[in-house]
């Protein structure tokens, strides 16, 4: 999808991107697989393999919140994201997928460097900004899925929950 310009095409078609951090003509640019709930038929023809993959993750794919996506995402060098965050419990992985120096992420007063193949998983309720002062696009994927100790949004079996979350009595 990186190699022959299918990113672009769908960013720019406007279907399937995210344009709410920032205008479109900036340097940070998003294509949704997976959007409140839902697979986007057009990104997931050009890119099957991530979209049949993340169909077979609950936690992402049958996770009850609706801010829950996938998407990949494009940083230009010299841009960035201002400080910000989520309202609602979710956790938020990164996967590197191109990720030249210069590129960092700031994530609760720590900084955070994504390598190729690598994933970053964190709190998105927690205070997050990042900075591209590199001189390539960084690409990642990027998803939001529910917490897996999150009884009620995370679809998850009550047998299938982690043995470290806490018990609700009630």
């Amino acid at each position: 999808m990186l190699e022959d310009k299918r990113f672009d095409h769908l960013y720019w078609t406007g279907e399937v991107s995210m344009t709410q951090f920032a205008p479109r003509h900036e340097g940070w640019a998003m294509v949704s697989l997976l959007k409140n709930g839902k697979f986007l038929p057009r990104a997931c023809e050009a890119a099957p393999a991530s979209c049949e993959v993340l169909a077979g993750r609950p936690e992402v794919a049958h996770c009850g919140a609706g801010d829950a996506g996938v998407a990949f995402a494009r940083l230009l060098p010299g841009h960035g994201l201002r400080p910000h965050f989520w309202n609602a419990p979710r956790l938020g992985v990164h996967l590197g997928l191109r990720t030249p120096p210069g590129a960092s992420m700031w994530v609760g007063g720590q900084e955070v460097v994504w390598e190729e193949g690598k994933a970053t998983v964190f709190d998105d309720t927690y205070v997050h900004s990042v900075l591209h002062e590199g001189t390539e696009p960084r690409y990642l994927l990027i998803a939001w899925f529910c917490h897996p100790c999150d009884r009620e949004l995370a679809a998850v079996p009550p047998e299938n929950l982690d043995p470290l979350c806490p018990r609700v009595q009630g």
